[in-house]
């Protein structure tokens, strides 16, 4: 029991929160990339420091499509 020490408890914990970390990643992986093309989007549409109408219709489909990968995630498992 020489090799059941605190340091290798330590590191067995760590990879053990790694995996779990990686499960969970990988299933928002979706919802986290609509939400990274929002933010280019909202960016993209204040970088003149105004938003056009058009740019906020392209804004509000992006938060729509945020909301579609989340239910998606949630509702729907097929």
């Amino acid at each position: 029991m020489e090799w059941l020490t605190w340091g290798n408890a330590a590191y067995l914990i760590a990879i053990v929160i790694g995996g779990l970390a990686t499960l969970v990643a990988t299933k928002y992986r979706p919802a986290l990339k609509e939400l990274k093309e929002v933010a280019q989007k909202y960016n993209e549409a204040m970088a003149d420091g105004k938003m056009s109408a058009k740019e906020k219709q392209e804004l509000a489909k992006e938060c729509m499509d945020v909301v579609s990968a989340v239910l998606k995630l949630f509702v729907w498992k097929f």
